[in-house]
């Protein structure tokens, strides 16, 4: 009986104990339950990056971003190649680009904060930049100095115009590379640029030029355009840019699903794209290498065929699939690059600049052909002497249709910038398919998503009285109108 009193006290003692450290004992350690700046960072930049790119299910940067600057064109299902475009495109790409890369970027920004970490903080507000670029090209007005305050209990921000979205976003990244310093972040958590800051600060400014292009020559911009080009371009040591293309901002995708290039993971189970007629034609009357790698060949055989946009489905059906050049393989590889900007982009920026008299962008000539030396460079390619001299510069107005349309040329592979582009200076000229949803009008936008007009209902509908129009593709935004 002793023996048994005994037994009994222990096991009692022992379930005591066990109830006391019951939490300890059901903890997961491999489910943490507070997230580090470092485990934020990787799905940051990939939802982004994926999201800009385009993806298998709503595909903004395919069915919008190629599409409508006319780098691409749809061969099947042919609606969104024709203006059409799913309501899914519209509010899930708005959706995402808040509620999970702002949000992990926002996030991000705390925790360096927190930590003390002014390089995690300043990494969170370049991408948060970036992002924020994207949205307000792609739809104009939208909330930023009230958005992602939800846990402040901002649950309708107001939207802010265009120009004060620039405006606030160059000085967002003056902010973000002034705070770069020799602390280190981990090389495994940021896969844009495995830690190196020295490049984050690179990126930080090149983008801000990027935003200051947009801006330029509007008397009514919010900031001295000009003043603020020259601050960057005069002062390489404080305010650093790309200078080769090994700076450029670009994501490394891997072989393996999930994280391959999710163009790639979409050619999988997907055969609707070819490259536009528009650009096998630019390319064709100039004679340009670059075709080799923008398409492939028909699998029929022959030379390199375009396909028309916005052909109605039977038309398109009549191209036939083994009859037309497919998207480049370069760009449906798993590892293809997300270019989230190039080092030609950077030098056609330089060249705009200068043609505006900023002369601290330096000779227009030089940053013209050095561009599109990159851009060749970008591809492993070589601009021979004889293209060269078929493109020499020309100056006056001729001479910036020159540098604009080199520019889209170049940003073949980043379709949402493409089309940025385009729309900010017309050029190309592009015309809209004969089969169109849009009155005939190449879209200017994408319609704000039908929740904000749902929960949002106020600030969306100042949002569309200050900016003069409807919730439609043709309203145009501010760095368009004259």
């Amino acid at each position: 009986m002793k023996k048994i009193y005994i037994s009994a006290v222990l096991i009692l003692l022992t379930l005591v104990s066990c109830e006391k450290n019951f939490d300890e004992f059901n903890k997961n350690t491999n489910d943490p339950t507070s997230a580090t700046a470092e485990s934020l960072l990787p799905h940051g930049i990939e939802s982004a990056v994926d999201l800009y790119m385009g993806n298998a299910t709503y595909s903004l940067g395919m069915d919008v971003g190629n599409l409508w600057p006319q780098h691409w064109a749809r061969i099947q299902y042919v609606e969104s190649d024709q203006y059409n475009i799913p309501a899914e495109v519209i509010d899930q790409s708005w959706r995402d680009f808040y509620t999970e890369s702002l949000a992990d970027f926002n996030k991000i920004n705390i925790l360096g904060q927190a930590a003390g970490n002014e390089n995690y903080q300043a990494i969170a507000i370049i991408m948060r930049s970036w992002v924020f670029q994207l949205l307000t090209d792609i739809y104009g007005d939208i909330p930023y100095s009230e958005a992602l305050k939800g846990s402040d209990g901002t649950y309708t921000p107001t939207y802010d115009s265009q120009k004060d979205v620039y405006a606030g976003l160059v000085a967002d990244l003056k902010s973000a590379s002034d705070m770069i310093n020799t602390k280190t972040v981990s090389s495994t958590g940021d896969i844009l640029f495995a830690g190196n800051m020295s490049k984050w600060k690179k990126f930080a400014n090149s983008l801000s030029l990027r935003i200051l292009i947009r801006m330029i020559g509007k008397t009514d911009a919010s900031i001295d355009v000009n003043a603020e080009i020259t601050r960057i371009l005069s002062n390489p040591e404080t305010y650093p840019v790309f200078t080769s293309k090994s700076d450029m901002a670009s994501l490394a995708y891997l072989a393996q699903s999930p994280s391959n290039n999710p163009i790639n993971e979409n050619r999988k189970t997907r055969d609707d794209h070819r490259i536009s007629k528009t650009m096998v034609d630019k390319l064709k009357l100039f004679n340009d290498i670059r075709l080799t790698v923008y398409a492939n060949k028909p699998e029929a055989g022959g030379d390199y065929v375009g396909l028309p946009n916005g052909l109605n489905a039977a038309d398109a059906n009549s191209y036939g699939l083994a009859k037309t050049s497919k998207i480049g393989s370069y760009f449906t590889a798993a590892t293809a690059p997300g270019v989230l900007m190039s080092y030609a982009e950077l030098l056609f920026i330089k060249a705009e600049a200068a043609y505006n008299g900023i002369t601290a962008a330096g000779d227009v000539e030089t940053n013209y052909i050095d561009a599109i030396k990159a851009s060749h460079e970008q591809f492993s390619l070589a601009a021979s002497d004889t293209y060269l001299s078929g493109v020499a510069y020309k100056g006056g107005n001729e001479g910036y249709t020159q540098i604009m349309e080199q520019k889209w040329i170049a940003l073949f592979g980043q379709g949402l910038e493409a089309w940025a582009e385009q729309r900010r200076s017309g050029i190309p000229a592009l015309t809209a398919p004969v089969s169109n949803f849009n009155d005939n009008i190449v879209p200017t936008r994408l319609p704000y998503p039908s929740s904000e007009e749902a929960l949002n209902s106020s600030n969306f509908a100042n949002a569309l009285s200050r900016q003069g129009g409807e919730n439609d593709k043709k309203l145009k935004l501010w760095f368009e109108q004259e």
